[in-house]
């Protein structure tokens, strides 16, 4: 067996790199109201480590448990540097961790995988769960489009892009006013684009046919065949209390 095989988590267990690319909204909304989400624990909370034959059977040992406390990405760095040259030059097999001064725990090298996955993804189910709450207490949207909101995935590209791939869970970040994102940025600009584009076109397209027509919005962009039936970010988009200092983009 590979270090790849051995290494990578099961495609149906919570965490994995499947499970992220799958989950829904909705999804994100359940793991945060059934608590089953970890706690990632502070920096240099692992204090010692060292690398074993023993192959994990112990559930605790594989799967990543509701509320478990688990080593934040830092403190696995080290380990991962070495982890696939001691798989195959020692046939190591799983890792031994000394968390505080009592705590010793046992993970298998899959176990790793899925704790790193969530640490990546924890900030961003962190702003999904905080875009969703805004969306709810905002009133602005109906309960059909909220409905249809959450049943998008939670890394899915925003419907409508054609350059940037800014997944869905990006526009939490617009609550904090994080622009250093670049494909927030670049989503913005983009959107901007279209909207001059789009609002060209018609303008230029009743000129022809005689007629004469009011500057309107962007929302019936959102009619457009490719994306009737999605959720775009168009909907989003259009609820400007939503998200402050957006009123430059409807000037």
């Amino acid at each position: 067996m590979s270090y790849a095989e051995y290494s990578t988590p099961h495609h149906q267990m919570r965490f994995s790199a499947e499970f992220f690319n799958t989950i829904t909204l909705a999804d994100v909304e359940g793991l945060f109201q059934n608590d089953v989400l970890p706690h990632v624990l502070p920096r240099d909370s692992v204090t010692k480590w060292n690398l074993d034959r023993t192959v994990p059977s112990a559930i605790a040992e594989i799967v990543v448990a509701a509320g478990e406390e688990i080593p934040c990405y830092h403190d696995l760095r080290p380990i991962f540097e070495i982890l696939e040259k001691a798989f195959y030059d020692e046939g190591m097999s799983s890792v031994c961790l000394q968390i505080g001064k009592q705590q010793i725990v046992r993970y298998h090298f899959s176990k790793l995988r899925l704790i790193v996955n969530y640490n990546n993804h924890e900030y961003n189910l962190l702003v999904a769960k905080r875009l969703l709450d805004r969306v709810h207490d905002s009133n602005l949207l109906s309960p059909n489009l909220i409905a249809e909101l959450k049943l998008n995935r939670f890394a899915e590209p925003l419907a409508g892009f054609k350059v940037t791939e800014t997944p869905l869970y990006t526009l939490g970040s617009l609550l904090d006013e994080r622009w250093v994102l670049e494909d927030v940025l670049n989503a913005r600009a983009e959107f901007l684009y279209f909207r001059r584009a789009l609002l060209q076109r018609r303008q230029n397209s009743h000129e022809q046919s005689g007629c004469s027509i009011q500057r309107r919005d962007h929302r019936y962009a959102g009619t457009h065949p490719q994306w009737r039936g999605r959720f775009t970010w168009f909907h989003l988009l259009d609820c400007r209390p939503l998200f402050r200092h957006l009123q430059n983009l409807y000037r």
